[in-house]
């Protein structure tokens, strides 16, 4: 087995891409990234890259935004397990701080075991996750309403709305109000945040991130509980995905929390079909 560490991306996605971009709908997360750290070196204040390979042949691919969780990539769905098994020893040896995992459903599942087991850590489902991909909205869902670019003005709206997505999604217990607002901002700065009104009143919002050469993703989909159930949130993914489609794009993805049915019923209902499963891990106690 052959281990390597990417001191940069240019490697890494000499490497990778032309595996990544033959299912590019179901590899968007750790794709999507990879190209923004591509166009943006200082994007993250530092980014783990690390490739497994049997000789000429790339096995599996990480990519790790300190301190967010590992992302994973497996050529196969069926990696062996010795492949897996460098994975988690190479990074081991290193002392990479690994918060947690996500991945394809069985992938993330076998190197968490493996990662527990030589760590000494709880491993712990985090979220169990669908990727969808669109490539035809049903308009029907739209309701009145108006799809707007976020302003500068929104932002106290965004913070809290963000604030309140991060508690309701499982994501965090305790957001952090400096990152979170840094993130709003960066969001509003590039015109990527999208809000939905109603009646001259903003009552969902949605992001567009993470495009690659075919298509791009839609996250950050969050109405307000006291507005939920009028169709405000089915018309803001269904409105921003349209225009997307409109701008160019031949495809919109986005993860859904399995747990969450309600989110999964009108995804579908927008015309986004499951095209793979992810789980989330988080990693608990361990050696320092």
């Amino acid at each position: 087995m052959r281990l390597t560490w990417h001191e940069g991306i240019d490697s890494f996605l000499q490497e990778t891409l032309v595996h990544l971009e033959q299912d590019e709908a179901k590899n968007n997360l750790l794709l999507g990234i990879a190209l923004a750290v591509e166009r943006n070196p200082s994007l993250f204040q530092e980014v783990v890259l690390v490739t497994v390979g049997d000789g000429e042949n790339l096995l599996l691919a990480g990519l790790m935004t300190v301190p967010a969780n590992l992302i994973l990539y497996a050529v196969s769905d069926a990696p062996a397990e010795e492949g897996l098994f460098c994975l988690a020893q190479g990074m081991w040896e290193r002392r990479v701080q690994l918060p947690g995992v996500v991945g394809p459903k069985e992938i993330a599942e076998r190197f968490s075991s493996l990662w527990s087991d030589l760590n000494c850590c709880r491993a712990e489902l985090d979220m169990p996750m669908r990727v969808y991909e669109l490539r035809e909205v049903n308009r029907d869902v739209i309701g009145e309403g108006l799809l707007r670019t976020a302003q500068e003005a929104d932002l106290d709206w965004v913070i809290r709305a963000m604030a309140s997505f991060e508690e309701d999604s499982g994501l965090s217990n305790a957001p952090e109000p400096e990152r979170i607002t840094r993130l709003a901002r960066r969001l509003v700065a590039r015109q990527s945040l999208y809000l939905w009104e109603h009646d001259g009143r903003v009552v969902s919002m949605a992001a567009k991130v993470r495009p690659t050469r075919h298509g791009i993703s839609v996250n950050h989909v969050y109405t307000p509980r006291e507005l939920r159930r009028r169709g405000y949130g089915t018309s803001c993914v269904a409105a921003l995905s349209q225009l997307l489609l409109d701008s160019g794009y031949e495809f919109c993805t986005l993860f859904a929390d399995l747990n969450n049915p309600t989110s999964n019923s009108i995804y579908r209902r927008i015309g986004y079909k499951p095209i793979g499963d992810f789980s989330g891990y988080r990693f608990t106690g361990g050696t320092p």
